[in-house]
């Protein structure tokens, strides 16, 4: 099996954290997102989108990253990381398309503004208007999210899954996009345990738990940039 990722991409920690989580042993391919290695005809031929993470399994070539995590989960099911009920398996999907449509694009806005364009990657200047969009965004969400992890371990209370790791994920590039994490206090509590999960923190650094990452782990080095990602 093999990820082809650009570490420190929150969706490649995301797919990393769970691989490392259930000690599924994993090639890692590492795409230098400042050289294009998306945009090579070798890596489009295996994603037509041009977008990180991508995972290998024999001859099945599986993008976008919740997917990714879904299948990861499928192979050791005694993990619990996919649950089996079906009503537990809705909660766990209303969380990663919550993720996907609501959290993902308000974070977005302030990496694209504070993060992108301040590096060059990104054409225009800084819009405050957006920020301050992004920021709007980024409290109402915030603030859903705070309210419902009250009195619960994880997403689905007592139950860490495959939600957790994809909506945690974007909490590593709070300082860069300049959102802030301590005001509310139950996510800050849950971040905390998600970041004493086997696994988490090798995956933050963009590796396996047992290897030394031969790339820049700093954001300062090596910003997310999450339009290049999926």
């Amino acid at each position: 099996m093999r990820l082809h990722v650009f570490p420190p991409s929150p969706r490649a920690i995301k797919v990393l954290a769970v691989c490392n989580y259930l000690e599924i042993e994993c090639e890692v391919q590492v795409m230098d997102y400042f050289r294009k290695d998306q945009r090579k005809p070798a890596f489009a031929r295996i994603n037509p989108n041009r977008r990180m993470p991508v995972l290998e399994d024999d001859d099945f070539v599986l993008w976008e990253s919740n997917a990714i995590l879904l299948y990861l989960a499928s192979k050791k099911p005694e993990a619990g990381l996919w649950p089996p009920s079906a009503r537990e398996q809705a909660d766990v999907l209303r969380w990663l398309s919550w993720e996907s449509a609501h959290w993902t694009r308000a974070i977005g806005i302030l990496l694209d503004e504070r993060v992108k364009k301040g590096l060059g990657l990104q054409a225009g200047e800084r819009d405050e208007r957006r920020i301050a969009q992004g920021v709007a965004e980024f409290a109402e969400l915030a603030s859903i999210l705070d309210a419902h992890l009250k009195g619960r371990s994880w997403l689905l209370d007592k139950k860490l899954t495959i939600a957790d790791f994809s909506i945690a994920c974007w909490l590593t590039t709070a300082r860069h996009g300049g959102y802030e994490v301590d005001a509310y206090p139950e996510i800050a509590g849950w971040f905390g345990a998600i970041q004493r999960l086997p696994g988490w923190q090798a995956a933050a650094r963009g590796s396996p738990p047992s290897a030394s990452p031969p790339w820049p782990t700093s954001l300062e080095q090596e910003p997310s940039l999450p339009s290049a990602t999926s």
